[in-house]
């Protein structure tokens, strides 16, 4: 899609590249295209969920809210457009996060419409965790959520994406669900223009698209592109729902 260039690829998507050079010792423009575009999905996995059905016109957007120190605030314009075009999303909270925003959080969980999954506590690599630590991470979270908002929530996606099978084991003991993505809008990058995020997202999503972005301004543009973004998948046919609406 863009050339053999690793400087063509946002920074947000070469960072995704070379953690799974690392971890495979595939070149990096092949994880480019396996974690966002349609042609090179990941294999799908039962204990991991990459998408839903190719069969249904079904996706799920889906925004992280990470503790990074320079953006771990709030874009409260991506909730408005999600409130106001009634668009369902399912928005995973870091537990660092919650802490710092704890009405944010209050108000996303009074909305039927968001689905409110577990995105661990300080974002850690969880591969380079013990399985104690890992479920500390798991359990600090759970537990802001269960006092905050009184949910439980039933889905977990790993920081940065990164997973192995000793950390697919734990959340799966602890009663949670890992979810990833097929589509990685590369919002993070502050080099992506709106026209340019938008024209990449409807171009590539498809059936069971599960898309991530981000909703603590680590997105310069997302607002804006997620005003153009919703509406012209909505005109392709696809239907917005929750990601535990998703059928595998």
């Amino acid at each position: 899609m863009f050339g053999n260039s690793l400087w063509a690829i946002p920074l947000f998507l070469q960072l995704h590249q070379l953690s799974f050079k690392v971890e495979s010792g595939m070149q990096s423009v092949t994880f480019f295209q396996q974690a966002t575009s349609p042609r090179h999905a990941a294999p799908a996995r039962n204990d991991v969920l990459t998408n839903g059905s190719r069969d249904e016109n079904r996706i799920a957007l889906t925004f992280d809210a990470c503790p990074a120190p320079k953006a771990g605030g709030y874009d409260s314009a991506i909730t408005r457009i999600l409130v106001e075009t009634g668009t369902p999303a399912t928005l995973f909270l870091s537990g660092q996060w919650i802490k710092n925003h704890p009405a944010e959080t209050k108000y996303l969980a009074s909305l039927d419409q968001f689905e409110i999954g577990n995105h661990s506590y300080s974002h850690p690599h969880m591969k380079e965790l013990s399985d104690s630590l890992m479920k500390r991470e798991l359990r600090k979270t759970q537990e802001l959520l269960r006092k905050l908002t009184g949910r439980k929530p039933t889905l977990f996606r790993p920081p940065y994406g990164e997973y192995d099978e000793r950390v697919i084991k734990v959340v799966a003991d602890f009663g949670l669900k890992p979810v990833e993505f097929d589509i990685a809008s590369g919002d993070p990058d502050t080099t992506i223009s709106a026209k340019r995020l938008t024209r990449y997202m409807t171009k590539n999503v498809r059936n069971g698209s599960i898309i991530v972005m981000h909703i603590n301004k680590r997105g310069k543009h997302t607002a804006e592109a997620l005003s153009e973004i919703i509406p012209q998948l909505k005109r392709k046919g696809f239907t917005f729902v929750k990601v535990s609406e998703l059928r595998e």
